[in-house]
């Protein structure tokens, strides 16, 4: 087996480039509150996260090119690599923490303790996800022939930038699009979504005196930009799943029986 071909990185390990600063960090840690908010948001409305990687690097060069000393392109990735954290440690919070209030073990919720208990998991979790991160590192970045496309496309984002435009006045329109779009609707000015119930014949259940109607709910997709941007960043083919899924969900519940689960801790072990 042939060795791999050694990887020759764009910026020189013998560079004196500025890349731990003052002001990447900043602007990484706000990117990360605002896009991890945003992924939390986004995952518990449609399902999925989306990488914050693309933005992140966008907005982090657009930012740093605002100051005098526009920085590098070492400080750009490290603005980049803070500011989309944050989307791991929101996506693992949807995922996982709401099972504890659907399973009754957390009642009520919005509790203290439960709120310090949640930050806590996410903070060893944090912690945890930097310790693998720097065993393995050499590992799985070094050592292994991987393909990392989100890091490649991070990567092409950067020389791009340092070349030439950042591209950052598409992002930026299209923040400002979905936000209007967005604040129209919850206004009220259009409707989200169009649905319409197509009722059957009325007929009276036997032995009591409620009018049965049975019908089909026709519903059309929701106008909503997160969902559009979600939609063209995965594609097709996984779009599909939420689909089938959509379509699956109804039939599911009318052919699977009833049933009722008492979910705690009861008596003793």
């Amino acid at each position: 087996m042939s060795d791999p071909q050694k990887f020759v990185p764009f910026v020189s390990p013998e560079s004196k480039m500025a890349e731990f600063t003052i002001r990447a960090l900043i602007i990484g840690l706000i990117m990360c509150v605002v896009l991890g908010a945003a992924n939390a948001y986004l995952g518990l409305k449609a399902g999925m996260t989306i990488a914050a990687t693309y933005p992140a690097a966008v907005i982090g060069m657009a930012v740093l090119r605002l100051f005098r000393n526009k920085g590098t392109m070492l400080e750009q990735n490290f603005a980049r690599t803070v500011g989309s954290i944050g989307e791991s440690v929101a996506a693992g919070a949807i995922f996982t923490l709401p099972a504890f209030y659907i399973s009754g073990l957390w009642r009520p919720f919005f509790s203290t303790s439960h709120y310090l208990t949640a930050t806590i998991i996410l903070i060893v979790g944090g912690v945890l996800g930097i310790m693998f991160v720097a065993l393995l590192r050499r590992v799985m970045v070094e050592d292994a022939t991987l393909p990392f496309p989100e890091s490649v496309a991070a990567a092409e984002i950067h020389k791009a930038g340092s070349s030439s435009g950042t591209g950052s006045k598409y992002l930026f329109g299209a923040m400002i699009g979905g936000a209007v779009v967005k604040m129209l609707a919850e206004f009220k000015l259009f409707a989200e979504t169009w649905e319409h119930f197509i009722a059957f014949a009325r007929k009276t259940i036997t032995g009591t005196a409620i009018p049965g109607e049975g019908g089909i709910l026709i519903s059309s997709p929701g106008i909503s930009p997160a969902y559009m941007g979600v939609g063209y960043i995965i594609g097709p083919k996984l779009g599909a799943l939420n689909v089938g899924q959509y379509n699956y969900a109804p039939m599911e519940s009318n052919l699977m029986p009833m049933r009722t689960y008492t979910v705690g801790l009861q008596g003793e072990f």
